[in-house]
């Protein structure tokens, strides 16, 4: 009796890691003055652009499987509208939503440069919270829905463009 050949198994490609995870750390995230999550507040930095940002995932979340595929899509939203050439620089930060609590926001520099100009540039905060920047499913592969945060790319620098008289 012979021994059957193993059957050759097809090679998987595993694409690169959008992220490495800095910090995790269980806080609890206050949504109103009476609502409160237990969270996972997660510190990454992005693997293309090296940007730093942090998003808070359910317990829940963080502990099942899918909380690497929400972080991963979350650093592929940064890295996409870090793509933009407007689009200078990149940090996570802390802003005061209009309840007066904390928010988790990425403040993107917008730059503009005017036509015919000797190198000066004008540049520009852009806030864009979390919660606009897709940490879910997503409509082409590799390609996060970041319509929300550039459109307030597109403000910024309207603005920025309007202010240098171009």
């Amino acid at each position: 009796m012979s021994t059957p050949e193993p059957t050759p198994t097809a090679t998987q490609t595993v694409a690169p890691p959008s992220y490495t995870l800095l910090a995790s750390e269980s806080t609890v995230q206050v949504l109103s003055p009476t609502v409160v999550n237990d969270v996972i507040y997660c510190t990454l930095q992005t693997a293309v652009h090296g940007v730093v940002a942090s998003k808070p995932l359910t317990e829940g979340t963080f502990e099942s499987v899918n909380s690497a595929e929400q972080l991963t899509f979350f650093a592929r939203s940064i890295d996409e509208v870090m793509d933009d050439p407007r689009v200078i620089a990149g940090a996570g930060v802390m802003t005061i939503d209009a309840n007066g609590l904390l928010a988790d926001a990425v403040s993107f520099t917008v730059e503009y440069v005017a036509p015919g100009s000797t190198g000066t540039t004008v540049t520009a905060q852009a806030n864009v919270p979390v919660t606009l920047l897709p940490s879910g499913t997503q409509t082409v592969p590799g390609k996060p829905p970041v319509t929300a945060a550039l459109a307030i790319i597109d403000t910024v620098y309207a603005d920025l463009q309007r202010l240098a008289g171009g």
